[in-house]
């Protein structure tokens, strides 16, 4: 705690902390792996699905196909620029670059504005620490799974009062929240929140965002739920096994362990996740009680078990993965830094117990950080240009994209 003290009263939020710690932000997600920024990539989706439909089709049926279920505006924009503005050889710089892009913003969200979960300087530190080193790999640098980033950058938009917001920011949140709201589910499963948001804080500019999020949850709700009853591809909320469903929602939501997809094949790890994911759900009530009363934990908090429920039920299988743990992670921990580092508490006993959890879960992720790439990236996985190049000798030859797993993902140019 000394410790602590030390750093808040040394470190002054002023725009030259801002700007020191956003670059730092930065240097960290690109030292993750930065060959991809030299040798950029599709990845899966992003090249079977969004660009090679986009190289066929009119603008039209790139922005109102519904590929996966939902709509993903994202990632429609990404593939018309690819597709229409773009050679093939540079398609993967527009999807590597703006992914990064993605990823930064929920950093800038923290580091240039105000809240009660990142007030100081300190708290701003361990708050984008955890925006980063929690992000599963299959989110690092490419657009297929930008929606749960949007679903994270939906949920500080909300929980940041709109009085304390620049013109600019007003507008750039809107755009966000719109595009967020239409690009996959993830962001649309706070709008109730984002209303009860709206409704306690009574200011024009939360009214306007909550419009803009809840109108994007009514188009997608009529998307997914077409795509359910007429259209299910992927068999969502159809296929599931009643155990493997318990165990994501407990492991992926509560455990904050970065488990992988070996964890039901590994028993240890998979008792590890479940007791700890059993236990943190016992911290979570805890912390609900304790802060039902008080509108800035208790939004969150309602905000963390909406998006925990229906993103286990929306996964794949009902079987989760860690890119669904995502934004229920980001949420839960903010929520511990608060506490952990609120001055007004007196329990040392409890400030030591939050403290331990978050210190256990900064350091796991940040161990995992790196090496979980292993599972996503190698450099032996093929060379966008090379492959362009294959293609340009052989006009039959179909360009392999990443991860090269045993489906051998193409894009049919």
């Amino acid at each position: 705690m000394k410790l602590a003290h030390t750093v808040k009263s040394k470190l002054k939020d002023n725009l030259r902390f801002r700007i020191v710690l956003i670059l730092c932000c930065i240097l960290f997600i690109v030292l993750r792996v930065p060959d991809l920024l030299l040798n950029p990539r599709l990845w899966a989706e992003e090249g079977v699905i969004f660009y090679a439909f986009a190289l066929h089709h009119s603008l039209w049926d790139i922005f109102t196909t519904a590929h996966v279920g939902y709509l993903t505006l994202f990632n429609s924009i990404i593939s018309a620029l690819q597709a229409k503005v773009f050679s093939v050889e540079n398609a993967v710089i527009i999807s590597t670059y703006l992914g990064l892009l993605v990823q930064i913003i929920p950093v800038y969200i923290i580091v240039f504005t105000n809240n009660k979960f990142w007030d100081n300087p300190l708290k701003k530190i361990v708050c984008t620490l955890i925006v980063i080193v929690s992000m599963a790999p299959e989110l690092y640098l490419n657009t297929t799974n930008s929606h749960f980033i949007f679903g994270l950058i939906t949920f500080l938009i909300m929980i940041v009062s709109a009085l304390q917001l620049s013109v600019i920011q007003k507008h750039l949140f809107r755009i966000l929240l719109f595009i967020g709201g239409l690009t996959g589910p993830a962001s649309i499963f706070l709008s109730p929140m984002f209303l009860l948001k709206a409704y306690r804080e009574r200011s024009k500019e939360k009214y306007i965002q909550a419009g803009i999020i809840s109108i994007c949850a009514i188009i997608q709700a009529m998307v997914i739920l077409y795509a359910i009853l007429y259209n299910n591809t992927y068999h969502r909320l159809s296929n599931y096994n009643f155990g493997r469903t318990m165990f994501a929602f407990f492991g992926d939501n509560f455990s904050m362990f970065p488990h992988d997809y070996g964890s039901y094949a590994n028993p240890t790890l998979f008792y590890v996740c479940l007791f700890l994911g059993i236990l943190m759900s016992f911290f979570y009530l805890y912390l609900f009680i304790k802060n039902r009363r008080n509108n800035e934990y208790l939004i969150p908090l309602l905000s963390f078990i909406l998006v925990a429920v229906f993103s286990t039920l929306g996964s794949l299988d009902m079987a989760g993965s860690p890119r669904y743990a995502y934004i229920p992670t980001c949420i839960l921990l903010m929520v511990i830094v608060s506490e952990a580092f609120d001055g007004r508490l007196n329990k040392k006993i409890y400030t030591y117990i939050t403290i331990a959890i978050l210190m256990y879960s900064l350091v796991v992720n940040l161990y995992y950080y790196k090496s979980a790439m292993k599972s996503v990236y190698s450099t032996s996985f093929p060379k966008w240009k090379e492959e362009v190049a294959k293609w340009r000798a052989d006009s039959t030859y179909n360009p392999k994209v990443h991860p090269a797993d045993d489906r051998g993902l193409c894009v049919k140019l």
